[in-house]
């Protein structure tokens, strides 16, 4: 019955060919690059019914559970028909800079004064490759950087963003520089947010609430994932005015 209620007070319609922003060519080629192409998927979908900041659970639950999402998203066959838990956090989105990132410019321990990303020893974690100090950053818990960005920090929808970038897929062709990491965080960020001018400051602000929903912690079966991974990862931005919400789906597919 609860289901049943659930599924009537939202409906969800794919918007076809509004995602410009998502396939320049400098896009798709370093989605290409970075192996985000091959599992993930961006989509975009129309709205039916309202919104509720306090409800967001039931929300986000009716959107996964929605067969019109299922047909556009590569979810696994293995998902249930019911979504009882869900593994998400609405994350920060106060930042409007790319200043963000100037403390990893000026770290000479990941990045030099070219922006070339310093090379460290190859590793291995959770079928991610490392060997540059960048990905072992993001990567590796016990990285001498891994608290260059507080706990606080790495909550900002950018950060993830960027997180996910760097990590790319499995079998991801890293670049020896920072700034197309920058670059196409700056470009991600701008595709799934919306944003507006407040009345008074006519400071830019962003309205949009963003999710990221990761593998439950509590089951050894990942349920939007085709794999379990501490790299998947799947964005929700929400527009409340246009009725809209964007999904981009960034599983972590080992390669063996």
């Amino acid at each position: 019955m609860a289901a049943s209620m659930q599924e009537s007070r939202y409906g969800f319609e794919c918007i076809p060919n509004n995602l410009a922003q998502w396939e320049t060519s400098e896009m798709k080629l370093k989605f290409l690059q970075w192996n985000l192409d091959q599992h993930g998927r961006v989509k975009r979908f129309r709205v039916r019914g309202k919104f509720d900041p306090a409800d967001e659970t039931s929300f986000l639950r009716a959107f996964f559970e929605s067969p019109e999402v299922r047909a556009e998203l590569p979810f696994p066959s293995s998902m249930p028909p019911s979504i009882e838990s869900m593994s998400f956090r609405k994350l920060k989105t106060s930042v409007l800079s790319m200043a963000f990132f100037e403390k990893l410019e000026d770290n000479p321990q990941i990045v030099s004064k070219s922006g070339y990303i310093r090379k460290c020893y190859d590793d291995v974690y959770n079928d991610c490759t490392v060997s540059d100090c960048l990905r072992d950053m993001v990567v590796n818990p016990d990285s001498e950087h891994a608290s260059l960005f507080s706990s606080a920090e790495q909550d900002e929808a950018v950060f993830q963003i960027f997180k996910r970038l760097v990590i790319g897929g499995a079998m991801s062709q890293p670049d020896d520089n920072l700034e197309p990491y920058l670059s196409m965080t700056k470009q991600v960020y701008k595709a799934l947010v919306s944003v507006r001018k407040e009345a008074d400051s006519k400071a830019l602000q962003v309205y949009s609430p963003v999710y990221i929903f990761t593998d439950d912690d509590s089951s050894n079966q990942p349920q939007f994932f085709p794999t379990s991974s501490p790299f998947n990862a799947c964005f929700l931005a929400v527009d409340p005015k246009k009725h809209a919400v964007l999904c981009w789906y960034a599983p972590f597919v080992p390669f063996w």
